[in-house]
C-alpha cells in the first residue's frame, strides 16, 4: 500500500501538469481552423463581388461593357480553379458557419454558370469538377445544369440541351450521347420521357 500513493500521487501531478497543455492545443488548434475557414469564405465573398459587380449596371438600367464582363468573368474563373485545386468544391464541411454566408454559398455556382465554355472547351478543367462530384463535393446534377447553360445559351441550337437539367429536355435523336454524357458526370442515364423530340438536329460537337 506505501508503493501505491507515490504512484497515485504523480499520475495526479502529471494529469493537472499535462491538461491545460492539452486544452491550449485544442484551443489553438480551433482558433487556426476559424482563420482558415474565415479566410477562405473571405475569398469567395471577393469572388462573388467581382462576379455580381461587373454586372451590376444592367439591375440599375444602364448600359454594360461586354468586353469588361468577360474580362473579369475570365479572372474569376482562374481565381476559383485554383481555390478548388487547393481546397475542394465549397462546401459546409470546409467552410463551418461561413457556408450560410449567401455570398459564400452563390459564389461558385455564380462564377461557373457564367463560364462554362471553360468546362466545355478544356477537359482539363472538367475534369476537375468531375473529380469533385466523384469526392462527393459537387452535386452531378449541379455540374449538368452548369455544362447545359453552355448549349442552351447558343441559338444555333436553338436553345437544346446535352445533358438534361434546368435548362430543359434533351432531343431523343441525341438519347445515347445524352446518357453517354450524364454517365461521365455520375449522373445516371435519362428515361424515355424525359427525351423530347425536336424537329431540327443538335448543331454542336459532342
Amino acid at each position: 500500500m506505501k508503493y501505491y500513493l507515490p504512484a497515485l500521487i504523480f499520475i495526479f501531478t502529471l494529469t493537472n501538469c499535462t491538461a491545460p497543455k492539452n486544452v491550449k492545443s485544442l484551443h489553438s488548434d480551433l482558433s487556426a481552423q476559424k482563420n482558415l475557414q474565415d479566410s477562405l469564405a473571405f475569398e469567395l465573398c471577393q469572388l462573388y463581388g467581382l462576379d455580381q459587380g461587373v454586372r451590376s449596371p444592367i439591375t440599375e438600367g444602364k448600359r454594360i461593357s461586354w468586353q469588361a464582363v468577360q474580362y473579369t468573368d475570365t479572372i474569376t474563373f482562374n481565381k476559383l480553379l485554383a481555390f478548388v485545386k487547393d481546397n475542394g468544391f465549397p462546401r459546409e464541411e470546409l467552410l463551418g458557419e461561413n457556408y450560410k454566408r449567401e455570398c459564400v454559398q452563390a459564389a461558385a455556382g455564380s462564377v461557373l454558370l457564367h463560364n462554362p465554355h471553360m468546362l466545355i472547351n478544356n477537359k482539363e478543367y472538367k475534369n476537375i469538377f468531375i473529380n469533385q462530384v466523384r469526392k462527393g463535393n459537387l452535386p452531378a446534377g449541379f455540374l449538368a445544369t452548369v455544362l447545359d447553360k453552355y448549349y442552351w445559351a447558343k441559338k444555333a441550337n436553338e436553345h437544346k440541351v446535352l445533358y438534361g437539367s434546368q435548362f430543359g429536355m434533351p432531343c431523343r435523336d441525341i438519347k445515347e450521347e445524352t446518357n453517354k454524357a450524364r454517365t461521365e458526370i455520375g449522373l445516371p442515364p435519362l428515361a424515355d420521357s424525359l427525351f423530347k423530340d425536336c424537329t431540327t438536329p443538335f448543331k454542336d460537337k459532342l
